[in-house]
């Protein structure tokens, strides 16, 4: 399983995952991206999980969920949709094959802001305890009435094993959410946050007896586009309470476009020109052209 956990501030929203990838005949691996970020024409996302971190075949769900977004130019809502209903036909098969649990689900948290509203959803899967049938959700969580001009997202969420830790105390909240609000307002650095997310994750990875999550974890954020501090964000992951100097790209996803991946291709060509090579504009389309463009929904 793992931790993830959500704030929804008023100009920014964040989650935190640990990294964790748990396997019952061998050790745990460390270096999970249970994080993508989705944008589109109306709002951007941060989307984090619990649950299968890895197909048999190694494939984690963030470059899935990434591919079955690729290509596809469409409103928040919609996307999520989109991805609720590949979830529902591809997870299953998957998730049943999952021992060392009672019951196998996966969680997908989605903190978000549509045009300048923070929004909190979910996409749930749940298996009976006999694996025989499952349970589906994909719902938006607000505190008020659903039709409500008004209706505020919580400001809080957790998934997980570490969530059910984190639910026995809430003592931790009020701080998170004091600094939260001071970032918000510039009068702490948005790596401030971070750090107290990453110090949450490793307190949870100390005290929780059946070690479902691990010391390291990412912490994402973003900043409402018209806001104060006028859109943007980051990610940072960490070993412990310690950032991590290197880390490999998020999944991202920006109006249909695949941006880890012409990040990826792109990059390479410009580290070569500021070494003093010359740029091969042909090699760089052509490698640019044989980037998938096209929604995969299939999970392997």
């Amino acid at each position: 399983m793992t931790l993830v956990v959500t704030v929804n501030g008023r100009e920014s929203i964040w989650l935190l995952a640990d990294r964790r990838l748990s396997y019952k005949a061998c050790p745990p691996k460390e270096d999970g991206r249970k994080v993508m970020f989705l944008e589109t024409t109306d709002g951007v996302a941060i989307l984090g999980y619990a649950g299968l971190g890895a197909t048999a075949l190694g494939t984690e769900p963030a470059d899935w969920m990434s591919a079955v977004l690729r290509g596809r130019n469409l409103p928040l809502e919609q996307s999520l949709g989109v991805l609720a209903e590949a979830i529902k036909k591809q997870l299953p098969r998957h998730l049943v094959r999952i021992s060392g649990y009672d019951s196998a689900a996966h969680n997908v948290v989605v903190t978000a802001f549509v045009g300048n509203e923070a929004r909190l959803y979910t996409i749930d899967l749940a298996f009976t305890p006999d694996r025989k049938s499952y349970h589906f959700r994909y719902t938006r969580h607000v505190v008020d009435n659903p039709t409500s001009a008004t209706a505020r997202p919580p400001r809080l969420a957790i998934g997980g094993t570490g969530g059910l830790y984190l639910h026995r105390d809430k003592k931790w909240q009020r701080s998170l959410l004091h600094l939260v609000g001071a970032s918000d307002r510039g009068q702490v650095s948005p790596y401030a946050v971070a750090d107290h997310l990453a110090s949450l994750n490793n307190e949870v990875h100390s005290g929780i007896h059946d070690k479902s999550v691990g010391p390291r974890c990412i912490v994402a954020w973003r900043h409402r586009k018209e806001g104060v501090h006028g859109g943007g964000g980051g990610d940072q992951s960490y070993t412990g309470t310690t950032r991590d100097t290197n880390s490999w790209g998020l999944p991202t996803i920006t109006n249909g476009m695949d941006m880890q991946a012409f990040i990826s291709v792109i990059m390479p060509h410009m580290l070569a020109k500021a070494n003093g090579q010359d740029l091969d504009e042909d090699e760089l389309n052509a490698e640019l052209g044989r980037l998938p463009d096209k929604p995969d929904e299939n999970l392997h």
